[in-house]
Protein backbone atom coordinates (compact mmCIF):
# COMPACT_ATOMS: atom_id res chain seq x y z
CA UNK A 1 0.00 0.00 0.00
CA UNK A 2 1.38 3.10 -0.68
CA UNK A 3 1.80 6.41 0.85
CA UNK A 4 -1.29 8.21 -0.72
CA UNK A 5 -3.64 4.92 0.29
CA UNK A 6 -2.50 4.91 3.94
CA UNK A 7 -3.52 8.48 4.15
CA UNK A 8 -6.55 8.16 3.04
CA UNK A 9 -7.68 5.31 5.21
CA UNK A 10 -8.63 5.65 8.67
CA UNK A 11 -6.43 5.10 10.97
CA UNK A 12 -6.84 4.71 14.89
CA UNK A 13 -8.33 6.38 17.22
CA UNK A 14 -7.87 7.13 21.00
CA UNK A 15 -9.43 7.44 23.94
CA UNK A 16 -8.36 7.73 27.73
CA UNK A 17 -10.73 7.06 30.75
CA UNK A 18 -10.44 5.37 34.02
CA UNK A 19 -11.44 1.79 34.85
CA UNK A 20 -13.28 0.64 38.52
CA UNK A 21 -13.47 -3.11 39.17
CA UNK A 22 -17.01 -2.11 41.00
CA UNK A 23 -18.37 0.94 41.11
CA UNK A 24 -17.97 1.44 45.05
CA UNK A 25 -14.26 1.63 44.60
CA UNK A 26 -12.39 4.44 45.39
CA UNK A 27 -9.13 3.83 42.97
CA UNK A 28 -9.02 3.29 39.15
CA UNK A 29 -6.72 2.00 36.65
CA UNK A 30 -6.61 4.00 33.42
CA UNK A 31 -7.09 2.44 30.10
CA UNK A 32 -6.42 3.77 26.46
CA UNK A 33 -9.43 2.65 24.33
CA UNK A 34 -8.13 2.02 21.06
CA UNK A 35 -10.59 1.86 17.92
CA UNK A 36 -9.78 1.12 14.21
CA UNK A 37 -12.40 -0.04 11.58
CA UNK A 38 -15.49 -0.20 14.35
CA UNK A 39 -13.39 -2.25 16.15
CA UNK A 40 -12.14 -1.45 20.00
CA UNK A 41 -9.33 -2.81 22.39
CA UNK A 42 -8.59 -1.37 25.82
CA UNK A 43 -5.31 -1.66 26.66
CA UNK A 44 -3.79 -0.78 30.58
CA UNK A 45 -1.35 1.82 31.13
CA UNK A 46 -0.86 0.65 34.28
CA UNK A 47 -1.31 3.82 36.35
CA UNK A 48 -3.58 3.34 39.04
CA UNK A 49 -5.60 6.60 40.71
CA UNK A 50 -8.06 8.00 42.99
CA UNK A 51 -11.23 7.64 41.20
CA UNK A 52 -12.03 11.56 42.20
CA UNK A 53 -9.16 13.04 40.24
CA UNK A 54 -9.89 12.04 36.76
CA UNK A 55 -11.69 15.22 35.08
CA UNK A 56 -14.35 13.72 32.78
CA UNK A 57 -14.68 16.84 30.88
CA UNK A 58 -10.55 17.14 30.08
CA UNK A 59 -9.98 13.43 30.00
CA UNK A 60 -7.05 14.10 32.67
CA UNK A 61 -5.94 13.73 35.99
CA UNK A 62 -6.71 17.16 38.28
CA UNK A 63 -4.74 18.47 41.61
CA UNK A 64 -1.70 15.54 40.82
CA UNK A 65 1.16 16.89 38.15
CA UNK A 66 3.06 13.91 38.98
CA UNK A 67 0.13 11.09 37.91
CA UNK A 68 -0.49 13.49 34.97
CA UNK A 69 3.66 13.76 33.95
CA UNK A 70 3.19 9.47 33.81
CA UNK A 71 0.37 9.62 31.94
CA UNK A 72 1.33 12.08 29.63
CA UNK A 73 4.46 10.12 29.17
CA UNK A 74 2.61 6.46 29.28
CA UNK A 75 0.40 7.33 26.81
CA UNK A 76 2.64 9.16 23.86
CA UNK A 77 5.11 5.87 24.03
CA UNK A 78 2.14 3.63 23.83
CA UNK A 79 0.25 6.16 20.87
CA UNK A 80 3.34 5.76 19.18
CA UNK A 81 4.35 2.14 19.41
CA UNK A 82 0.42 1.71 18.00
CA UNK A 83 1.04 3.58 15.08
CA UNK A 84 4.41 2.56 14.40
CA UNK A 85 2.71 -0.97 14.28
CA UNK A 86 0.01 0.27 12.03
CA UNK A 87 2.66 1.77 9.07
CA UNK A 88 4.40 -0.67 9.14
CA UNK A 89 1.80 -3.22 8.96
CA UNK A 90 -0.13 -1.34 5.76
CA UNK A 91 3.25 -0.34 4.12
CA UNK A 92 3.16 -4.03 3.56
CA UNK A 93 -0.52 -3.78 1.44
CA UNK A 94 -1.78 -5.53 4.12
CA UNK A 95 -5.09 -4.97 6.19
CA UNK A 96 -4.14 -5.71 9.29
CA UNK A 97 -6.70 -5.96 12.20
CA UNK A 98 -6.93 -4.45 15.19
CA UNK A 99 -5.93 -6.96 17.06
CA UNK A 100 -2.81 -7.95 14.95
CA UNK A 101 -1.45 -4.18 15.17
CA UNK A 102 -1.99 -4.06 19.27
CA UNK A 103 -0.44 -7.23 19.44
CA UNK A 104 2.71 -6.24 17.30
CA UNK A 105 2.84 -3.25 19.10
CA UNK A 106 3.15 -5.13 22.68
CA UNK A 107 5.16 -8.17 21.95
CA UNK A 108 8.34 -6.84 23.90
CA UNK A 109 5.94 -5.97 26.68
CA UNK A 110 7.24 -9.45 28.48
CA UNK A 111 10.94 -8.75 28.15
CA UNK A 112 10.62 -5.22 30.10
CA UNK A 113 13.57 -2.89 30.58
CA UNK A 114 13.19 -0.40 33.61
CA UNK A 115 14.09 3.05 32.80
CA UNK A 116 15.07 5.87 35.21
CA UNK A 117 12.17 8.47 34.63
CA UNK A 118 9.50 5.69 34.72
CA UNK A 119 11.09 4.26 37.94
CA UNK A 120 11.92 8.25 39.00
CA UNK A 121 8.23 9.01 38.51
CA UNK A 122 6.83 6.20 40.27
CA UNK A 123 8.87 6.94 43.58
CA UNK A 124 7.95 10.87 42.92
CA UNK A 125 4.38 9.20 43.06
CA UNK A 126 4.88 7.32 46.71
CA UNK A 127 6.49 10.28 48.38
CA UNK A 128 3.50 12.34 47.37
CA UNK A 129 1.09 9.77 48.48
CA UNK A 130 2.68 9.41 51.83
CA UNK A 131 4.58 12.52 52.49
CA UNK A 132 2.03 15.25 53.68
CA UNK A 133 4.01 17.13 56.14
CA UNK A 134 6.02 20.65 54.89
CA UNK A 135 9.79 19.30 55.84
CA UNK A 136 8.55 16.00 53.78
CA UNK A 137 7.23 18.17 50.47
CA UNK A 138 10.72 20.04 50.63
CA UNK A 139 11.72 16.84 50.70
CA UNK A 140 9.76 15.96 47.26
CA UNK A 141 11.02 19.17 45.80
CA UNK A 142 14.11 18.24 45.55
CA UNK A 143 13.66 15.24 43.94
CA UNK A 144 11.64 16.88 41.09
CA UNK A 145 14.55 19.42 40.96
CA UNK A 146 17.09 16.00 40.65
CA UNK A 147 14.69 14.57 38.20
CA UNK A 148 14.28 17.85 35.91
CA UNK A 149 18.52 18.08 35.63
CA UNK A 150 18.65 14.50 35.16
CA UNK A 151 15.94 14.53 31.97
CA UNK A 152 17.96 17.81 30.84
CA UNK A 153 21.39 15.99 30.71
CA UNK A 154 20.07 13.19 29.09
CA UNK A 155 18.22 15.14 26.47
CA UNK A 156 21.04 16.95 25.65
CA UNK A 157 24.09 13.60 25.67
CA UNK A 158 21.65 11.56 24.29
CA UNK A 159 18.86 13.18 22.44
CA UNK A 160 16.60 10.57 24.13
CA UNK A 161 13.47 11.32 27.02
CA UNK A 162 14.56 8.15 29.24
CA UNK A 163 17.77 5.97 29.53
CA UNK A 164 17.36 2.15 30.54
CA UNK A 165 19.37 1.43 34.00
CA UNK A 166 21.78 -0.96 32.21
CA UNK A 167 22.80 1.58 30.04
CA UNK A 168 24.47 4.53 32.81
CA UNK A 169 27.50 3.74 33.57
CA UNK A 170 30.41 5.74 35.84
CA UNK A 171 30.94 8.55 32.88
CA UNK A 172 27.40 9.07 32.71
CA UNK A 173 27.77 9.82 36.59
CA UNK A 174 30.81 11.96 36.25
CA UNK A 175 29.44 13.44 33.47
CA UNK A 176 25.93 14.54 35.28
CA UNK A 177 27.99 15.78 37.92
CA UNK A 178 29.94 18.32 35.52
CA UNK A 179 26.37 18.81 34.05
CA UNK A 180 24.88 20.12 37.75
CA UNK A 181 28.18 22.49 38.38
CA UNK A 182 28.71 24.10 34.69
CA UNK A 183 25.37 24.16 33.32
CA UNK A 184 22.72 24.22 36.13
CA UNK A 185 25.12 26.59 38.29
CA UNK A 186 25.28 24.47 41.61
CA UNK A 187 27.83 24.73 44.50
CA UNK A 188 30.06 21.69 44.58
CA UNK A 189 27.46 20.68 48.11
CA UNK A 190 24.37 21.83 45.98
CA UNK A 191 25.64 19.11 43.00
CA UNK A 192 26.07 16.47 45.83
CA UNK A 193 23.08 16.55 46.98
CA UNK A 194 21.46 16.08 44.26
CA UNK A 195 23.75 12.98 43.08
CA UNK A 196 22.79 11.45 46.73
CA UNK A 197 19.07 11.50 45.34
CA UNK A 198 20.24 10.53 41.99
CA UNK A 199 22.04 7.37 43.81
CA UNK A 200 19.25 6.58 45.96
CA UNK A 201 16.82 6.10 42.71
CA UNK A 202 19.66 3.98 41.06
CA UNK A 203 20.03 1.58 44.03
CA UNK A 204 16.53 0.61 43.54
CA UNK A 205 17.53 -1.03 40.18
CA UNK A 206 20.75 -2.86 42.00
CA UNK A 207 18.44 -3.66 44.91
CA UNK A 208 15.84 -5.39 42.13
CA UNK A 209 18.59 -6.58 39.75
CA UNK A 210 17.57 -4.19 36.88
CA UNK A 211 20.90 -3.97 36.03
CA UNK A 212 23.87 -6.15 36.09
CA UNK A 213 25.90 -3.86 37.13
CA UNK A 214 26.45 -0.76 40.25
CA UNK A 215 27.98 2.21 38.30
CA UNK A 216 28.13 4.51 41.59
CA UNK A 217 30.50 1.48 43.43
CA UNK A 218 33.52 3.57 44.36
CA UNK A 219 31.73 6.95 43.62
CA UNK A 220 32.31 8.91 46.49
CA UNK A 221 29.74 12.34 47.61
CA UNK A 222 31.83 14.03 49.31
CA UNK A 223 30.80 17.66 50.81
CA UNK A 224 33.37 20.82 51.26
CA UNK A 225 33.22 22.60 54.68
CA UNK A 226 31.57 26.11 53.94
CA UNK A 227 33.07 29.46 55.19
CA UNK A 228 29.77 30.80 57.16
CA UNK A 229 29.80 34.43 57.31
CA UNK A 230 28.44 35.95 60.86
CA UNK A 231 27.47 39.74 61.89
CA UNK A 232 29.83 40.54 64.69
CA UNK A 233 28.33 42.47 67.68
CA UNK A 234 29.11 45.65 66.62
CA UNK A 235 27.58 45.29 63.07
CA UNK A 236 24.42 43.91 64.93
CA UNK A 237 24.39 46.95 66.50
CA UNK A 238 24.77 48.72 63.54
CA UNK A 239 21.72 47.25 62.11
CA UNK A 240 19.95 47.71 65.25
CA UNK A 241 20.34 51.34 65.17
CA UNK A 242 19.70 52.17 61.84
CA UNK A 243 16.47 53.11 59.88
CA UNK A 244 16.74 53.02 56.37
CA UNK A 245 14.54 55.43 54.21
CA UNK A 246 12.97 52.52 52.20
CA UNK A 247 9.84 50.68 53.53
CA UNK A 248 10.91 47.05 52.49
CA UNK A 249 14.82 47.62 53.26
CA UNK A 250 12.86 48.80 57.10
CA UNK A 251 10.88 45.13 56.93
CA UNK A 252 13.18 43.21 55.53
CA UNK A 253 15.96 44.79 58.59
CA UNK A 254 13.11 43.68 61.25
CA UNK A 255 12.84 39.91 60.02
CA UNK A 256 16.46 39.89 59.69
CA UNK A 257 17.06 40.56 63.61
CA UNK A 258 14.43 38.90 64.59
CA UNK A 259 16.24 36.02 63.45
CA UNK A 260 19.48 37.29 64.89
CA UNK A 261 18.04 37.38 67.95
CA UNK A 262 15.65 34.40 68.39
CA UNK A 263 18.27 31.62 65.79
CA UNK A 264 14.89 30.88 63.64
CA UNK A 265 15.49 30.12 60.52
CA UNK A 266 13.63 32.77 57.95
CA UNK A 267 11.21 30.08 56.12
CA UNK A 268 10.22 28.97 59.97
CA UNK A 269 9.72 32.65 60.77
CA UNK A 270 7.15 33.02 57.85
CA UNK A 271 5.40 30.38 59.50
CA UNK A 272 5.30 31.23 63.29
CA UNK A 273 1.82 31.20 64.53
CA UNK A 274 0.73 32.49 68.01
CA UNK A 275 0.27 28.77 68.69
CA UNK A 276 4.00 28.54 68.62
CA UNK A 277 4.84 30.80 71.47
CA UNK A 278 4.04 29.41 75.07
CA UNK A 279 4.29 31.58 78.66
CA UNK A 280 5.96 29.48 81.48
CA UNK A 281 4.87 31.01 84.72
CA UNK A 282 7.57 29.55 86.61
CA UNK A 283 10.73 31.77 84.84
CA UNK A 284 8.14 34.61 83.70
CA UNK A 285 9.30 33.94 79.74
CA UNK A 286 7.60 33.60 76.79
CA UNK A 287 9.07 30.32 74.63
CA UNK A 288 9.02 29.40 70.95
CA UNK A 289 8.22 25.99 70.67
CA UNK A 290 8.05 24.81 67.20
CA UNK A 291 9.07 21.85 64.91
CA UNK A 292 11.37 23.36 61.92
CA UNK A 293 10.19 22.81 58.59
CA UNK A 294 13.44 21.79 56.71
CA UNK A 295 13.48 18.53 59.53
CA UNK A 296 10.90 18.42 61.43
CA UNK A 297 13.13 18.31 64.55
CA UNK A 298 11.32 20.49 67.77
CA UNK A 299 13.45 23.73 68.84
CA UNK A 300 12.55 25.25 71.81
CA UNK A 301 13.99 28.81 72.83
CA UNK A 302 13.56 31.69 75.03
CA UNK A 303 12.11 34.77 73.60
CA UNK A 304 14.28 37.39 74.05
CA UNK A 305 13.88 40.51 74.97
CA UNK A 306 14.40 42.10 71.70
CA UNK A 307 12.30 39.81 69.76
CA UNK A 308 9.77 40.05 72.01
CA UNK A 309 9.81 43.72 71.29
CA UNK A 310 9.76 43.65 67.87
CA UNK A 311 6.84 41.15 67.90
CA UNK A 312 4.75 43.76 69.50
CA UNK A 313 5.43 46.25 67.06
CA UNK A 314 4.40 43.96 64.61
CA UNK A 315 1.49 42.61 66.30
CA UNK A 316 0.22 44.88 69.31
CA UNK A 317 -1.88 42.70 71.76
CA UNK A 318 -0.40 39.26 70.56
CA UNK A 319 -0.73 37.77 73.26
CA UNK A 320 -4.06 37.11 73.00
CA UNK A 321 -4.41 36.83 69.55
CA UNK A 322 -5.74 33.88 67.69
CA UNK A 323 -3.47 30.59 67.96
CA UNK A 324 -2.96 30.09 64.19
CA UNK A 325 -2.52 33.74 63.15
CA UNK A 326 1.10 34.70 61.41
CA UNK A 327 3.23 36.75 63.39
CA UNK A 328 5.58 38.18 61.55
CA UNK A 329 5.20 40.39 58.06
CA UNK A 330 5.28 37.93 54.77
CA UNK A 331 7.96 37.81 52.52
CA UNK A 332 9.46 34.96 49.98
CA UNK A 333 12.80 33.87 50.66
CA UNK A 334 14.29 35.23 47.18
CA UNK A 335 13.27 38.53 48.04
CA UNK A 336 14.49 38.64 51.80
CA UNK A 337 17.72 38.20 50.70
CA UNK A 338 18.12 40.46 47.26
CA UNK A 339 17.07 42.91 50.00
CA UNK A 340 19.34 41.60 52.79
CA UNK A 341 22.38 42.51 50.16
CA UNK A 342 21.29 45.85 49.60
CA UNK A 343 20.62 46.60 53.27
CA UNK A 344 24.23 45.22 53.99
CA UNK A 345 25.85 47.61 51.07
CA UNK A 346 23.51 50.54 52.75
CA UNK A 347 25.61 49.60 56.19
CA UNK A 348 29.06 49.65 54.64
CA UNK A 349 29.33 45.76 55.72
CA UNK A 350 31.59 44.19 53.24
CA UNK A 351 30.27 40.51 53.79
CA UNK A 352 28.50 38.21 51.57
CA UNK A 353 25.09 37.70 53.48
CA UNK A 354 21.88 35.39 53.40
CA UNK A 355 18.64 35.53 55.46
CA UNK A 356 20.54 32.64 56.94
CA UNK A 357 22.89 34.56 58.46
CA UNK A 358 21.27 35.82 60.95
CA UNK A 359 20.76 32.13 62.51
CA UNK A 360 24.64 31.81 62.10
CA UNK A 361 25.03 35.24 64.27
CA UNK A 362 22.53 34.23 66.61
CA UNK A 363 24.45 31.04 67.21
CA UNK A 364 28.11 32.09 67.55
CA UNK A 365 27.98 36.04 68.20
CA UNK A 366 25.48 35.96 70.51
CA UNK A 367 25.31 32.48 72.24
CA UNK A 368 28.55 30.60 72.05
CA UNK A 369 30.43 34.11 72.35
CA UNK A 370 28.52 34.45 75.67
CA UNK A 371 29.10 31.22 77.07
CA UNK A 372 25.99 29.20 76.35
CA UNK A 373 26.68 25.65 76.60
CA UNK A 374 27.02 23.69 72.77
CA UNK A 375 23.91 21.59 74.03
CA UNK A 376 21.66 24.59 74.74
CA UNK A 377 22.89 25.96 71.55
CA UNK A 378 22.07 22.68 69.22
CA UNK A 379 18.64 22.71 71.29
CA UNK A 380 17.47 25.33 70.17
CA UNK A 381 18.35 25.65 66.88
CA UNK A 382 16.45 22.34 66.76
CA UNK A 383 19.14 20.01 65.57
CA UNK A 384 19.26 16.41 65.41
CA UNK A 385 23.10 15.69 66.28
CA UNK A 386 25.13 18.19 68.05
CA UNK A 387 27.87 17.67 65.21
CA UNK A 388 25.54 20.18 63.27
CA UNK A 389 25.70 22.53 65.85
CA UNK A 390 29.52 22.38 65.95
CA UNK A 391 29.64 22.87 61.90
CA UNK A 392 27.51 25.63 62.16
CA UNK A 393 28.99 27.81 65.26
CA UNK A 394 32.30 28.96 65.61
CA UNK A 395 34.99 29.07 67.51
CA UNK A 396 35.96 32.88 67.70
CA UNK A 397 38.73 34.83 68.51
CA UNK A 398 36.66 36.87 71.29
CA UNK A 399 35.50 33.07 72.65
CA UNK A 400 39.06 32.25 72.93
CA UNK A 401 40.50 35.41 74.50
CA UNK A 402 37.74 35.34 77.37
CA UNK A 403 38.15 31.21 78.25
CA UNK A 404 42.14 31.63 78.59
CA UNK A 405 42.20 34.94 79.83
CA UNK A 406 42.70 33.02 83.07
CA UNK A 407 45.64 30.89 82.06
CA UNK A 408 47.24 34.24 80.50
CA UNK A 409 47.47 35.83 83.93
CA UNK A 410 48.56 33.09 85.31
CA UNK A 411 51.65 32.93 83.15
CA UNK A 412 52.30 36.59 83.60
CA UNK A 413 52.75 36.31 86.90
Amino acid sequence: MNKTKISQQAKPQFLVYPKRKKLSDKEAVIYLRISYQFVMIDKSTGIQIPFDLWDSQTHSISNSPVHQNLLTETLDEMKQKLMGAYYLLTSNSAEPTLREMVDFAFAEEGKKTYSLFGVFSNVLLKMEKHNKLDSQKSNILKHYTCMKHLKAFVKQQLNVNDIAFNRINRNFIDDFEQFLKSECKNSHNSAMKLLQIFKKIYRIAVDNRWTSQNAFAGKRLTYKDVDIQVLTKQEIELMKEYRPAKAYLEKTRQLFLFCVFTGVASIDLQNLKRRHIEYNPVSDQYLIRKKRQKTNVEFLLPLFPPAKQQLDEWLPGWESADPEILLAPSISNQKFNIYLKELIALLGINKKISSHCGRHSFATTLALENGVPLESVSKMLGHSKISQTQKYAKVTAIKIERETRDLFNLLKN
